[in-house]
């Protein structure tokens, strides 16, 4: 055939390449193709001047740039050779899958849109006569470097001249060759090179597309590789079933505060669950699960004995507070036992002298004149007989109300103001209140009601204008007494508070207050809601009805407070630079009437009942002391009273000059007691027909009174002294 031949194949080939079937109806009216065709056939589209000569050309130029740039980046043959495992680690399962295997490792780039066909001899002129090729593998065989399962129909090939043939070893420059617009693909060309056993590789377009190149990857990279390591699982140990979902305390193995749950299967401690079925039937009379709100009741509580759940062990700390107030008694019966040594042996020294001196009597004959005022026996008698006498003289006796209810009697020297506590005698505003009394003239002034129930204790405040109110009520009420108003209220967990006391000095913004139950709490002034600390009484749950703070001094340079209860006598003293009290009870034997302290004297009077140690009531003068840093109450004197005391009243202690005078009242004789402490004797007794429920000194210019409260009225008594 003949060159012109040759350019009208080539021009008719080109023209199938433009046939207006591989279009759409857009690209038929512009002349562009669609997107679907492959770059040589754009190519072609795009400029049909240009010969397959050039198009070709143009191609492989495009091609080996994309080569080089794929080889800068991508591992070459003979690195990968090196990356590669050897073929002989390969387990020789099967020859053909070894050789599919090995074909995989070794690939090389080549194009897949054209094939490139050895060349068959000539015959009988220009006729070409395709002729199978020797390294080809026949068609109805499946191709070794498909993935199984893709569709493997070969693409038809179609003879080219031998100018296309690509020899390994020795390249040639590429020959003029025979495009074929095969059927559009949906992908872009990929590229595959092929290492044949007899140096000649036939590039077809039926050849698949091989699998991508691993990139090279630096050592930061391989560590990516790895698997992550998995964590271990972090149990968390903590559970919310641990405590009791009321209280947010943990549950007891035994106890009041004993695991138990309700039908609906929630767990509680048993005291705040019973706690909680009363108050919620008080409230919407209907008894409710606090978590799921079901209906429950107190045959729903059920005891549980649970391994998994956390729960105190009461026992050792029951052991422990056990050894702690054993210890702690022992340690005031030391201290006591101490304080008694110390005790008899000044009364063994006393009695030492006193035998000396009646001897060296005997040896002088007998005579008086022998000692004359030498003797200390002699000198403190003479001391004792100088002393002088006081008497008490009714002065005034006036009623405060008609109604009886009078109880409590308090005198305030810094503000000069007598108050007592009376009924109220208005219907309009029933309950109870004090009265404020004017010392001088002793005339009773305005009323100020208080509270619905009796009044039990009131307190003065010597720095601040307030007065303290402790009823029978779960309360306790401060008034000023310039506007006669109340400015605060303080609770206790809706306990009944029976006593109250204000501190003075560096303290003078605690309150105390003692419930029913023998629980001392401290308050601010200025935070009401707040308690500040509390403190429960061990193994003694009587009323508190008496609570007197202790000013530092000497012996406690930090100070206290005092709290009586009906059958125990605790002093706790504070800390060194904190408010932190530690509480002793005092070696004195109950059951107690009432409590006053002398703070100018520095003296404590105690009113206590008959016990089957003393078949009468007693009146203890005592001070506050310390043995081996333990505190003890170093009884200066005791005065025995009547036997019955069915009612409870209030003795009071009396300084005058260098002496001090007890009154009290004797409730089976009726008659009003005065003892002398120096004399060591009862100076005075008087009838009174009322019972004499409280006691309070007065002091004012015009002398010293005594002022004592019955059911109501006020009798007013004048001291007056004597000397011989």
């Amino acid at each position: 055939m003949s060159d012109s031949g040759s350019n009208g194949d080539a021009e008719a080939e080109v023209e199938g390449v433009l046939n207006p079937e591989y279009y759409s109806s857009d690209s038929r009216e512009s002349d562009q193709p669609v997107w679907r065709r492959q770059n040589w056939q754009r190519i072609m589209t795009q400029n049909p001047d240009s010969g397959p000569d050039l198009v070709l050309q143009e191609m492989e130029d495009e091609y080996e740039a994309l080569e080089q740039e794929l080889n800068d980046d991508y591992v070459t043959t003979d690195e990968e050779e090196e990356i590669a495992e050897p073929v002989e680690m390969f387990e020789p399962v099967r020859e053909e899958q070894d050789r599919r295997a090995i074909r995989r490792v070794f690939q090389v780039l080549v194009p897949r849109d054209y094939i490139v066909q050895e060349p068959q001899p000539q015959a009988n002129g220009n006729q070409e006569q395709p002729q199978p090729q020797a390294n080809q593998e026949p068609q109805d065989q499946p191709d070794e470097n498909r993935e199984p399962g893709v569709n493997q129909d070969p693409l038809p090939q179609l003879p080219v001249p031998p100018q296309l043939i690509v020899d390994l070893e020795e390249p040639v420059a590429p020959p003029a060759a025979i495009l074929i617009d095969p059927p559009p693909l949906p992908s872009p060309p990929s590229t595959s090179r092929r290492a044949q056993a007899d140096g000649a590789a036939v590039i077809s377009l039926d050849t698949p597309s091989p699998p991508k190149k691993r990139k090279r990857l630096s050592a930061a990279d391989k560590s990516l590789k790895k698997s992550p390591e998995s964590k271990p699982t972090i149990v968390d140990e903590e559970d919310d079933g641990l405590t009791c979902p009321i209280c947010l305390d943990s549950w007891e193995m035994s106890g009041e505060h004993r695991l138990v749950s309700l039908r609906c299967g929630h767990l509680f401690g048993e005291s705040c669950i019973r706690r909680w079925l009363n108050e919620s039937q008080r409230q919407s009379s209907v008894k409710v699960c606090p978590q799921c709100k079901t209906k429950a009741a107190f045959k729903d509580i059920r005891h549980l004995y649970a391994k998994r759940i956390q729960m105190l062990d009461t026992d050792i700390r029951e052991q422990l507070e056990a050894e702690r107030r054993r210890t702690q008694t022992l340690t005031t019966e030391l201290a006591t036992a101490k304080l008694a040594h110390t005790l008899t042996s000044e009364k063994l020294m006393l009695m030492q002298k006193d035998y000396e001196r009646l001897k060296e009597l005997v040896r002088a004959g007998g005579g008086r004149g022998a000692f004359g005022g030498d003797a200390m026996g002699s000198g403190d008698q003479k001391s004792i007989h100088m002393l002088a006498t006081h008497r008490l003289y009714m002065e005034k006796n006036f009623e405060i109300t008609r109604e009886p209810g009078c109880r409590v009697l308090l005198y305030s020297a810094k503000h000069s103001m007598l108050v007592a506590s009376q009924k109220s005698a208005q219907n309009l505003f029933p309950g109870y209140g004090v009265r404020f009394i004017d010392p001088p003239s002793f005339k009773p002034l305005h009323f100020l009601h208080t509270s619905a129930l009796m009044i039990r204790d009131i307190a003065f405040s010597d720095s601040q204008h307030l007065l303290t109110v402790a009823s029978r009520e779960p309360k306790i009420k401060i008034f000023d007494i310039r506007t006669r108003l109340c400015s605060a209220m303080f609770t206790a967990h809706d306990k009944m508070l029976w006593s109250c006391a204000l501190d003075r000095n560096e303290r003078e913004h605690f309150l105390y207050g003692g419930d029913l139950r023998g629980g001392v709490y401290i308050y601010d002034l200025r935070f009401p809601e707040t308690i500040l600390c509390e403190f429960q009484a061990e193994e003694n749950f009587s009323p508190v009805i008496h609570i007197v703070p202790v000013p530092p001094n000497k012996t406690f340079t930090s100070g206290g407070f005092l709290v009586c209860q009906l059958t125990a006598l605790t002093f706790y003293e504070y800390a060194a630079a904190s408010d932190t009290a530690l509480p002793t009870r005092l070696n004195v034997e109950g059951p107690f009437l009432s409590m006053q302290y002398d703070a100018v004297l520095d003296t404590l009077l105690i009113s206590a009942r008959s016990n089957p140690n003393s078949p009468q009531s007693r009146f203890i003068l005592g001070r506050l002391d310390k043995i081996d840093n333990t505190p003890v109450l170093k009884v200066k004197a005791t005065i025995y009273g009547s036997k019955a005391t069915p009612i409870m009243t209030r003795p009071t202690q009396l300084g005058v000059e260098d002496n001090t005078l007890v009154v009290g009242y004797l409730q089976d004789s009726k008659q009003l007691m005065m003892h002398d402490v120096r004399r060591e004797e009862r100076v005075q007794t008087m009838p009174v027909n009322e019972v004499i429920y409280d006691i309070c000194p007065v002091a004012t210019q015009a002398g010293s009174y005594l002022a004592a409260l019955t059911d109501n009225k006020c009798r007013v008594y004048k001291v007056n002294s004597s000397k011989r």
